[in-house]
């Protein structure tokens, strides 16, 4: 649930945003570098282009993962079994980027995929039994382990992209992600939501308030692009399960159907803690 009262196409409101970023990107290029790195970089080096467009594509596959296994799993599963792209993104920096993990650090991790867990643990009602066979279930948590997976991997691939850019510059990496997956969410939209384009209409029911999610999203992201470029994956986690705190807080004040309730309490503490053990405890680096 998005929590806006709208009847909106949410793969609408995903391609406006990548178009918010790609038209951004393309004006700090041009400002800063000029048109013939815009055109050599991103269309004459269309190869290096296609590389940078593999993680939009596994974002794509990695949303319609998650759609099949909440329609197959009981939330709790759900949202348990998706914390460990916590873990994949862990193991994806190591054999993608021969990063060096401690032991604590380690631990910091598994302290950290515990207290989100807790920390968006909603009691629910029992789903229907008898819709809940062995096979969807199965089903369900292939999909889910898939997610996780292509979730570590697209994201240290694309961290991977940005730290060795051969000199081009972060905005014209994140250019190159933006181009692709505009083509991406764009293909996307015509397959998976013809039907709504074709009886409402491609932006029915915008609201100003879904104009504000994209201008969040899209910024967001460019955001999170500079923390990849310059930090890592590793703490781009972290700082996602502090924002999802955050989020949670704010929505105690302002909706009266969240509560702060002992696991969220101890939720709290575990990311927090997960965060100071993270950062006080980093791998030695090996002798030359």
């Amino acid at each position: 649930s998005s929590g806006i009262n709208a009847e909106y196409g949410v793969p609408v409101v995903v391609l406006c945003q990548e178009f918010l970023k790609l038209f951004t990107c393309i004006l700090i290029v041009l400002y800063n570098e000029g048109l013939d790195q815009l055109k050599r970089h991103v269309i004459q080096d269309w190869v290096t282009t296609l590389k940078v467009g593999v993680p939009a594509l596994l974002y794509v596959i990695q949303n319609q993962l998650l759609f099949v296994s909440l329609a197959n799993l009981d939330p709790a599963t759900y949202q348990i079994t998706y914390q460990l792209k916590i873990l994949t993104t862990a193991v994806f920096s190591i054999v993608l980027l021969n990063k060096s993990i401690s032991k604590t650090q380690w631990l910091s991790l598994l302290v950290l995929t515990l207290g989100v867990i807790l920390v968006q643990w909603r009691e629910n009602a029992p789903r229907d039994t008898a819709a809940d066979s062995t096979e969807s279930s199965v089903t369900g948590l292939v999909c889910i382990l898939m997610a996780c997976l292509t979730s570590g991997f697209a994201g240290v691939f694309f961290e991977m992209m940005l730290k060795n850019t051969g000199g081009q510059s972060v905005w014209i990496r994140n250019t190159q992600l933006a181009l692709c997956s505009c083509a991406v969410g764009f293909a996307n939209l015509l397959i998976t939501e013809q039907n709504f384009i074709a009886t409402k209409g491609v932006f029915h029911d915008f609201q100003p308030v879904v104009y504000a999610v994209i201008l969040s999203q899209a910024y967001g992201g460019l955001l999170i692009g500079l923390v990849v470029k310059y930090a890592d994956n590793i703490l781009k986690v972290f700082a996602t399960s502090i924002s999802i705190i955050l989020s949670s807080l704010i929505g105690i004040f302002y909706f009266a159907e969240l509560t702060f309730t002992m696991k969220f309490g101890l939720g709290l503490i575990l990311v927090l803690s997960s965060t100071v053990l993270y950062s006080m405890y980093p791998a030695k680096k090996k002798a030359e």
